[in-house]
């Protein structure tokens, strides 16, 4: 089945800047006027990429990618929370199986992109929540990464599970739960770097009753076929107690 494009029109364009919305392989003179949300390395092969996700003003977010052999040329001008102006880069599809974000093509870097830091007088937040209920009736599509936010419950202790497949013999591990607004349970499971983080924020914390908003999470089956979200190496990021409106109610 091919693909469907975002026809462009004179919505498409503002103020000489594309919406992400209407980014596509079809055309190759793109500029995009964008908010630095997330940035990761990721390892391919003896080299590595730089990931970030990219946001407009109309809330659409992308992926981008830096290739190796480009990283060093931008990454000072690559800051999360900055707005930079992108002008110059390709628009691929995204191949592999998991996204990020519901964008099914991403900004690829070119040696003659062009970013600039520009300034832009907005507190926008970018969230893609999505409701537990609709996440344990499988209605949400795995494939592409959501954000949840809750009421921390049920900390287990962080372990360790040994793992030949791993270089430093094995990984952490860390399961707790969010409960939402309703009530209903979510279950979280952190590997890794992320899990330590997370069990050490939370030894420490300051208040009793912790809102925990995780970014970027995937969705997988528990070995008793329910629902639960996991983080996915470098990209989830974890926000406890946040200063944001969308918690308020659950401080209640």
């Amino acid at each position: 089945m091919g693909s469907t494009m975002i026809p462009f029109t004179s919505d498409s364009c503002d103020g000489g800047y594309f919406r992400i919305a209407s980014l596509n392989p079809n055309m190759g003179e793109w500029s995009v006027s964008v908010k630095i949300l997330n940035c990761w390395s990721v390892s391919r092969g003896t080299g590595r990429e730089l990931n970030m996700i990219l946001g407009d003003e109309h809330f659409t977010q992308i992926q981008a990618v830096v290739r190796d052999e480009l990283i060093d040329n931008y990454l000072s001008r690559l800051i999360i929370d900055e707005w930079v102006s992108i002008k110059n880069f390709d628009v691929s599809r995204v191949n592999s199986i998991l996204r990020p974000v519901p964008h099914r093509f991403k900004i690829v870097f070119r040696s003659d992109t062009l970013v600039q830091s520009i300034n832009m007088c907005s507190s926008r937040t970018y969230f893609n929540l999505t409701e537990f209920v609709s996440i344990l009736s499988g209605i949400v599509n795995p494939n592409i990464c959501v954000d949840v936010v809750g009421k921390i419950v049920n900390v287990r202790e962080l372990v360790f599970v040994p793992s030949v497949k791993h270089s430093q013999g094995g990984y952490f591990e860390l399961y707790f739960g969010l409960r939402d607004t309703e009530c209903i349970h979510l279950e979280c499971r952190l590997t890794g770097d992320l899990a330590v983080e997370f069990y050490d924020l939370w030894k420490h914390r300051s208040r009793n009753t912790v809102i925990c908003i995780i970014k970027f999470v995937k969705l997988e089956l528990s070995q008793e076929h329910r629902w639960r979200c996991t983080n996915v190496t470098g990209s989830t990021r974890i926000m406890l107690n946040p200063d944001l409106s969308i918690t308020d109610e659950m401080h209640c």
